[in-house]
C-alpha cells in the first residue's frame, strides 16, 4: 500500500498554520490589553505599532490577496 506523503505534508502544513495564527491571535489579543490597560505608558506607540504589524501578519496568512478590514486604529 502506497503512503501519501503530499497528503501528510499538507497536513502538517495546515497545522503549523494554525499554531502560527493562534500564536498571532494571542500576541494580538495580548497587546490591545496593554494598550486598554496601560494607555499613559512610554510603550503604548510601540505596541500600537507591533499590534498592526501582527494583525497585518495575521491576516495576509489567512488571506494572502485579500484586505484587514479592521480600520486603522481600532
Amino acid at each position: 500500500m502506497a503512503t501519501d506523503t503530499s497528503g501528510t505534508r499538507s497536513l502538517e502544513a495546515g497545522a503549523e498554520l494554525e499554531r502560527t495564527l493562534d500564536r498571532l491571535e494571542a500576541r494580538m489579543e495580548a497587546l490591545q490589553l496593554s494598550m486598554r490597560t496601560l494607555r499613559t505608558s512610554p510603550r503604548f506607540e510601540l505596541w500600537r505599532h507591533d499590534l498592526r504589524e501582527t494583525r497585518e501578519t495575521w491576516f495576509h496568512l489567512v488571506d494572502p490577496d485579500g484586505q484587514d478590514p479592521t480600520p486603522e486604529g481600532s
